[in-house]
């Protein structure tokens, strides 16, 4: 296996169409196509359904929008006669919004979503149930499903200055945004590289549960040497590591 990537098998088709979350308002971005809209939608080498980092890049290269994967929201496995498995991720756009390379874009939100006609039936089933999920919030409410704290809004960005703040020295990363390369709904990882290597920030989704005994199985897989501890935030349940790329 290639340090890094995961190649699905060969006889495998995955197709992730992607809810991009406009940062300001309650829409997401959708692309015209010949005769009707769609959500934007990628063909991946990558078959786990957390290894993401390829997903944000291929939008920063579309659409000049950095993103971060908030989660996966639907992941419908192949069919019997062939295995076609269909993904949706949701996303938000960090920092400023950019003006998107591809013309023939659009923002969907509940104001102009009747009046739009699209391609897929499920993209529009999709944009549907997001928004009436996001006008349904209520953080009163106790019988909602848990989510992990980075599939909220703003989770990245308070991610991503705790990584500033303690990566210092030799450790102190090189780019100011990290590199996502894990969601899921035990584990997120973000990366950047520094003067010695890479740093790394872990956040498990419950207090008190460790990441420890999976280091070596998730550096392993992103092709990272044995992480050294830099940094333990319990009361987050965020760590912060040392590591290089293999030799």
């Amino acid at each position: 296996m290639t340090a890094g990537i995961l190649l699905h098998d060969v006889d495998t088709f995955i197709e992730c169409r992607l809810l991009i979350a406009h940062p300001n308002r309650p829409s997401v971005l959708t692309v015209r196509q010949a005769n009707a809209w769609a959500l934007p939608v990628l063909t991946p080498i990558e078959h786990h359904a957390a290894a993401v980092d390829h997903i944000n890049l291929a939008v920063f290269r579309l659409f000049g929008l950095r993103t971060f994967v908030r989660r996966l929201v639907h992941d419908e496995p192949g069919h019997t006669d062939y295995r076609a498995i269909l993904r949706y991720y949701e996303m938000e756009v960090i920092g400023e919004l950019a003006r998107q390379r591809i013309g023939r874009t659009a923002w969907a939100g509940r104001v102009v979503l009747d009046e739009m006609e699209f391609e897929s039936k499920s993209d529009r089933e999709m944009i549907e149930a997001w928004l009436a999920e996001f006008e349904s919030v209520d953080p009163s409410d106790d019988s909602r499903p848990v989510r992990p704290p980075w599939s909220l809004p703003g989770w990245f960005e308070n991610a991503s200055s705790w990584v500033q703040r303690h990566a210092t020295g030799k450790d102190k990363p090189t780019q100011a945004i990290p590199d996502q390369c894990w969601t899921d709904d035990r584990l997120a990882i973000l990366s950047s590289p520094s003067d010695t290597g890479i740093v790394v920030m872990t956040a498990t989704g419950s207090p008190g549960t460790p990441d420890s005994q999976d280091t070596e199985e998730w550096a392993s897989r992103l092709g990272w040497a044995r992480p050294e501890l830099i940094f333990d935030d319990t009361a987050r349940n965020w760590r912060l590591y040392r590591t290089g790329h293999l030799r």
